[in-house]
């Protein structure tokens, strides 16, 4: 009896380890090296000369990758908090290194709730944290009514930060604190943290969750459409063999939830190497061509911008080749740009608008005290 039980758990355990080890070949593990290795060798080749400048340079190392899915990622929703990916190697501790010879330095803002922003200072983190790890600014929601109310302050203040966390509890007030703007770009989207236990501040919480985010997750916005980049770092900042756990990490993560068709990889200066293509997920779609299909999933970022396809360009978009997407949606991109920028323009306007609107009323206010004050 004992013989055969023991047989028996050797037998599932192996074949536990077999379907461990389809899984982990989901994507083969020397094909996404071998793609950094190439890309890395392009840009050798063909990247920026001495004379350009720094940032050319640092733009054109930055990589993506790009993930296709079967339908929206989000749906009609609009997702403000970007999803956190687990990944072996940090992307921000290299950042944060290669600050020092970059245009913009890497600074970290924390931003507490109002009731918890004497609870810790800077100086009790730099204590706290690991040497690599820094909070160059704490502020509350309150500063951001008050210090940094005016629009072109603000988003000048927010500008200045390449990685900003945010107490969970007032996340999804910060859109209408810090304006739209800041939600246009992933370094500037405030990025979920819990600081609290037993429903109290808590300054190991926090440092926890700092280091956790910090040292083991990349963000990702997830788009209403259905392609979407996460952005890995500089090719400069890791070896190829760190490049590509942190790629087939991710992968993994989004092939598990999602019915993710495409993954590719390119750098912002290169062509577009394929890593992974689901046959299953294509012959499904191919089967499902003619069912009805809803607005939102006619949306795709391209650019840094969502576009809204007619189904001709949807149906163009299959068979495009995605390196040229940029070229192809030309004058939907621009025209997807301009108005993106009227929005931003109207808001500040009507930040402008309400700034005057207040200020009037206080004055109203002080020359009413006054005037009765005159008639005592």
């Amino acid at each position: 009896m004992a013989t055969k039980t023991k047989k028996s758990k050797v037998s599932t355990k192996a074949t536990k380890a077999t379907k461990g080890s389809k899984e982990e070949e989901v994507i083969p593990v020397n094909r996404v090296n071998n793609a950094v290795i190439k890309l890395q060798e392009y840009l050798k080749e063909n990247g920026s000369n001495d004379n350009q400048l720094i940032d050319d340079s640092e733009l054109e190392a930055q990589l993506q990758l790009i993930l296709v899915n079967t339908e929206s990622f989000t749906g009609s929703l609009k997702n403000f908090k970007p999803k956190l990916i687990t990944v072996p190697h940090s992307i921000f501790k290299p950042w944060k290194e290669a600050s020092t010879t970059m245009v913009k330095d890497f600074k970290t803002l924390l931003i507490l709730k109002d009731s918890d922003i004497n609870s810790v200072t800077s100086e009790d983190l730099i204590d706290l944290l690991p040497e690599h790890i820094t909070i160059d600014a704490i502020i509350s929601g309150k500063d951001l009514k008050t210090k940094y109310k005016a629009f072109e302050k603000r988003r000048a203040f927010v500008q200045d930060f390449s990685f900003i966390l945010a107490d969970d509890s007032i996340v999804t007030a910060l859109p209408k604190l810090l304006g739209g703007k800041a939600y246009s770009k992933l370094n500037t989207t405030p990025i979920a943290i819990n600081t609290r236990s037993d429903n109290k501040f808590n300054k190991t919480t926090l440092v926890n969750s700092i280091k956790r985010i910090y040292d083991t997750k990349i963000p990702v916005k997830l788009p209403r459409g259905n392609t979407m980049n996460v952005h890995l770092g500089s090719l400069e900042w890791f070896t190829p063999e760190q490049l590509t756990e942190n790629i087939i990490s991710v992968a993994k993560q989004f092939i598990e939830k999602y019915n993710i068709r495409t993954i590719l990889l390119k750098s912002n200066e290169s062509p577009v190497l394929p890593l992974y293509v689901n046959l299953e997920v294509l012959d499904k779609l191919v089967g499902s061509r003619h069912d009805a299909k809803t607005s939102v999933q006619n949306v795709i970022e391209i650019d840094g911008v969502e576009l809204q396809l007619s189904q001709f360009e949807k149906s163009l978009l299959e068979i495009a080749n995605p390196d040229e997407l940029d070229s192809l949606f030309a004058t939907q991109i621009k025209q997807a740009k301009r108005n993106l920028e009227e929005v931003e323009a109207e808001e500040e306007q009507e930040e402008q608008k309400k700034e005057q609107t207040k200020e009037q009323k206080s004055s109203a206010k002080r020359q009413k005290t006054k005037n009765k004050n005159v008639k005592n």
